[in-house]
């Protein structure tokens, strides 16, 4: 038996991936195939791309391969939810404050969504509808409110579980365009308009006819409306961290390394704490049907998993930011639910901190290193720099210091500027990145 890492959900899709799909034809198709073999062959150079770096003095080469940025992929999970972090911070509005919500649907409904994964869309859109309708409801009056929508569709054992979860504003712009707050939103209501709404959306988009029968049992079997989480009352202090919750939905794969106990080649072990119990729960599966539990979670290509609206649109955003800028007063008390994200670590420090070098210091000589080249299999040698001069051949005199080397560098260095750098990195990433979607 291997060891558990990060490799170990590579391998057992590299080990099945292909069993699997001739036993469930439904899944060989672009969408899931692309996926997979992304996450396949991240971190490998000959598949991904890579940058070369060059150590100026002694000419050793480091080539770092790309890695996909797919949220399917344990290895990039923790950088990217980082990141997603920080740019779901930067998009709340400053002052404002925000509810997590979260909305769920009962079980026998969420067949219809794993069949037509089109609905996954108008499941977003009956979130934001309802949380519009129970705002306007709380203020009585029409309110243009803000929100952030991320689709989960797996729940903790790796099952199927279509849920949304929402950063809220907690109020918004009346129709004199001023700020009106909602501190107080009654939970019974959020549940029976929740219901109200997903079973509406159900309706409008489904045409078997079966779903009537299914809408019957939700409103017989559920008369208290849906399960939706908002912690009851007032708004609650404290908070911090909610954009570091929430952006974990948005790039982290069904389940974490730590989770997985064991695999054989056969069959795999995990384990997850039961929402109901709050138990650890162990469970082992077979190799085909754990890939089965894992890819039923990729999402159609392009699908947009993160979506904003009301204040939030992207066409709107910028100017309605300015504009609460200007009508909330400068004096107002910090948010009580505010919290500080920090910015996404550079690539060094990232790899210092997990491997305790510096990956851009000359493994040979302690040198620096320098940006050379950026490859990509399908564009080939996108870009080279120049970085120095042809080195001569005498030997290195006895006795030459490493101030002295690092100046005799500067020396033969052909002089290129950092804005060179960055204006030829930044034109160039969207080529490489062209392809990728989060």
């Amino acid at each position: 038996m291997e060891g558990i890492d990060k490799n170990t959900f590579k391998r057992i899709f590299h080990n099945h991936w292909d069993a699997f799909k001739q036993f469930r034809p439904r899944f060989d198709n672009p969408d899931y195939n692309e996926t997979v073999n992304k996450m396949l062959g991240c971190g490998d150079p000959d598949q991904m791309g890579f940058v070369q770096y060059r150590c100026c003095y002694c000419g050793e080469i480091r080539r770092i391969a790309f890695t996909c940025k797919f949220c399917f992929c344990l290895s990039c999970a923790k950088v990217y939810t980082d990141r997603w972090a920080d740019f779901i911070a930067r998009r709340l509005l400053p002052g404002i404050t925000y509810r997590h919500v979260v909305l769920t649907m009962p079980e026998f409904l969420r067949i219809w969504f794993f069949r037509d994964p089109t609905l996954l869309s108008s499941l977003m859109r009956a979130g934001n509808a309802c949380l519009k309708d129970i705002l306007d409801t709380c203020a009585s009056v029409k309110l243009d409110i803000g929100n952030i929508t991320v689709l989960q569709t797996a729940g903790r054992s790796g099952h199927y579980n279509p849920h949304l979860h929402i950063l809220m504003t907690a109020g918004g712009l009346d129709p004199l365009e001023q700020w009106k707050s909602i501190s107080y939103i009654p939970y019974e209501m959020m549940h029976k308009k929740w219901q109200y709404h997903l079973l509406k959306m159900l309706r409008e988009n489904v045409s078997d006819p079966a779903i009537e029968k299914d809408i019957d049992r939700a409103w017989r079997d559920y008369p208290k409306g849906f399960v939706a989480f908002l912690q009851d009352g007032d708004v609650p202090p404290g908070g911090k961290g909610l954009a570091q919750y929430l952006a974990k939905y948005v790039v982290s794969p069904p389940i974490s390394v730590r989770r997985i106990e064991s695999y054989d080649g056969k069959v795999i072990s995990f384990w997850y704490r039961d929402h109901k119990t709050g138990q650890i729960k162990h469970e082992t599966l077979p190799a085909l049907q754990f890939i089965g539990r894992m890819a039923q979670h990729i999402l159609p290509k392009g699908f947009q998993r993160i979506r904003y609206y009301g204040l939030h649109g992207n066409v709107r955003y910028q100017k309605m930011r300015e504009y609460l800028a200007e009508i909330i007063p400068p004096q107002r008390p910090d948010d009580p639910r505010g919290y500080r994200v920090l910015g996404p670590k550079p690539f060094a420090q990232l790899f210092f901190e997990s491997f305790g070098k510096d990956p851009l210091l000359c493994p040979k000589c302690g040198d620096n290193m320098m940006l050379e080249l950026i490859y990509h299999p399908k564009y080939g040698t996108i870009k080279e720099f120049s970085l120095f001069e042809e080195l001569p051949d005498e030997p290195e005199p006895v006795g030459t210091t490493a101030s002295r080397r690092t100046m005799d560098r500067a020396e033969r260095l052909v002089q290129v500027s950092l804005l060179f750098f960055l204006s030829n990195i930044i034109h160039w990433l969207p080529a490489l990145n062209s392809s990728q979607s989060y």
